[in-house]
């Protein structure tokens, strides 16, 4: 299999755009014409998720969670979502109403709808998402095109709790003495879309944004690219969640990198101009600025950019 970046790039090659819509493929959602955004996700067991470690109703939540993280990169409020449910022979009834209670208690939470969708026969389990949201008045869906030189860049909060959860989750022999370990286990099962802070750095104006779904270096790295500018990380700023040092340690990896290239932390990462009037949990980690195109990330002022940014599905 290709890269998902290539493949992406193939399909997009291939997908012409029409009347009625203003941004097609290469962003979190697709935007219309009207200001309704538009998105897409798949989860699927043995990629996303695992049976072996997720209930029925984690699975639910994050197929859901991740759309509605989508439409927080874009500052629009979700309104309605279809399902696709992939059926293996060995799912049960009981396990299909886990799954869509945790979606609808979470749908609940944001006063929208699951409204419909299909069901198939599958060899393994798979939800696959499309949900729809809208821009405030006045405010239109944000890009992760477009960032402006010297915009700072900020995090919605802490990163590192889920790819520290996974590592938990994956050897739970590494998880005596650790600190915090079932919150991070749980940030993995369980992840939080951030609609309201998608809505506040909306309307405090950012330029660009995007959710942290593959890492933060490698979605860095997209905004940057499609605004045309570099993105200087400082490691040192980067806010780690709870035990995420402990973890990193135990598998031999800095944690500062361990924290900007774990990915589905689905914190927001956004662009936005220097002096805007900021909540207090967002943490300013560097800013944007003339250059080659892409992500540099530092530590004490020296470039430590690792060779893998985050996680590519298809890549090595």
């Amino acid at each position: 299999m290709h890269g998902e970046l290539e493949l992406i790039r193939l399909i997009a090659a291939r997908a012409g755009m029409r009347g009625g819509v203003s941004v097609g493929i290469g962003d979190d959602a697709a935007v219309l014409d009207d200001g309704t955004v538009l998105a897409l996700d798949m989860v699927v067991d043995g990629v996303h998720v695992s049976r072996a470690t997720h209930s029925p109703a984690d699975i639910g939540h994050t197929a859901l969670a991740v759309n509605l993280s989508d439409v927080a990169a874009m500052g629009a409020t979700p309104i309605a979502a279809m399902v696709g449910l992939g059926v293996p022979d060995d799912l049960s009834a009981d396990d299909v109403d886990q799954m869509y209670r945790a979606m609808d208690a979470l749908a609940g939470e944001y006063s929208m709808s699951v409204v419909g969708g299909d069901v198939s026969a599958s060899p393994v389990l798979s939800l696959s998402v499309a949900i729809c949201g809208r821009a405030g008045d006045g405010v239109r869906p944000v890009l992760r095109s477009g960032a402006r030189s010297g915009d700072l860049l900020v995090v919605s909060g802490p990163l590192g709790a889920s790819a520290a959860g996974l590592a938990l989750l994956r050897d739970p022999s590494i998880g005596a003495g650790i600190a915090h370990a079932e919150a991070l286990t749980q940030a993995h099962r369980r992840p939080i879309p951030l609609v309201d802070d998608g809505l506040h750095l909306a309307e405090a104006g950012a330029s660009a944004m995007l959710d942290i779904s593959d890492g933060l270096l490698l979605d860095a790295d997209r905004m940057a690219r499609a605004s045309g500018l570099r993105a200087e990380i400082d490691l040192g700023a980067v806010p780690r969640a709870g035990g995420v040092d402990d973890v990193a340690a135990v598998v031999g990896m800095p944690s500062d990198l361990f924290a900007a290239t774990g990915g589905e932390d689905y914190q927001l990462l956004a662009a936005m101009p220097p002096g805007t009037g900021l909540e207090p949990h967002v943490t300013v980690i560097g800013r944007m600025t003339d250059g080659a195109p892409g992500v540099s990330a530092q530590r004490n002022g020296v470039d430590v950019t690792p060779a893998r940014l985050g996680w590519e599905h298809g890549g090595a």
